[in-house]
């Protein structure tokens, strides 16, 4: 009972199946006054009462033909929602009409350069409201950066990258940014340690806010083939929630950018 009273208060929370628990509720209300004899024909009277049952039963049976005549639903595959780089789409459009990007990847080198620097410049920094947020590894944390190449530059059979040095192209990157005479605002941060993902959140205060989350795995073939999800807030607000608190407390524990 107690699970069957979650599934309906989440239906009823997302607005799922509303017509279903509205025509099952009176069906129900009026099974009882009918049990109860002339209680019905009390209430309203003996046509109205009719005319009330009638109009009931004839929209439950309209119900039932209408949900047999849906195609049978699926269970989703898990490659629905997993994939690679190669099947992202397009950057630009993703965040054509956001107002705030936030970023965890070790160097965001793939991310910040060529057209998706100017698809962000005319997206999130032509809006008042715009705001970029990036997160990097701090590249002062030796230790943790050597541990990142291993694993992501020296077991990827075709390594297009250096991390340290996409490091130190990101820095310079960011101080160019930061001269830019645009409406919003930005601002990144050095963490000490690789978590073992990157995320990038669009619009995540929004309901209509995605989340990208790609796994870094331990072997990869290319960066591309890194494994990622989109996850939205309609779809799973529950893991939507999640990686939006991940985020925010990677924020707060990185370190300040660098004054100069």
């Amino acid at each position: 009972m107690r699970q069957f009273l979650n599934r309906v208060l989440a239906d009823i929370k997302l607005r799922r199946n509303i017509d279903v628990y509205i025509i099952s509720f009176f069906s129900i209300v009026f099974a009882i006054l009918t049990l109860a004899g002339d209680l019905p024909v009390a209430l309203f009277g003996e046509k109205v009462a009719s005319q009330i049952t009638t109009s009931f039963i004839l929209a439950a049976l309209g119900l039932l033909v209408f949900n047999i005549s849906l195609p049978t639903s699926k269970t989703g595959q898990l490659d629905d929602y997993l994939d690679d780089r190669t099947n992202l789409g397009s950057f630009s459009e993703r965040i054509q009409d956001a107002t705030k990007l936030y970023i965890y990847a070790p160097s965001a080198a793939n991310i910040l350069r060529g057209e998706n620097a100017e698809a962000i410049r005319k997206s999130i920094f032509a809006k008042k409201d715009g705001e970029l947020r990036v997160i990097i590894q701090n590249p002062d944390k030796e230790e943790a950066v050597n541990i990142l190449v291993d694993q992501l530059d020296n077991s990827i059979d075709f390594q297009v990258q250096y991390l340290a040095d996409e490091l130190q192209n990101t820095l310079r990157q960011f101080k160019l940014i930061r001269s830019w005479n645009v409406a919003g605002t930005f601002d990144y941060k050095l963490l000490d340690y690789g978590p073992g993902f990157s995320l990038v959140l669009i619009d995540p205060h929004k309901n209509h806010g995605q989340i990208i989350v790609e796994i870094h795995g331990l072997h990869n073939e290319s960066t591309d083939s890194r494994m990622h999800i989109v996850i939205t807030k309609k779809e799973s607000e529950r893991w939507f929630t999640y990686w939006q608190r991940q985020f925010e407390r990677m924020w707060q524990r990185a370190q300040d950018a660098p004054s100069n």
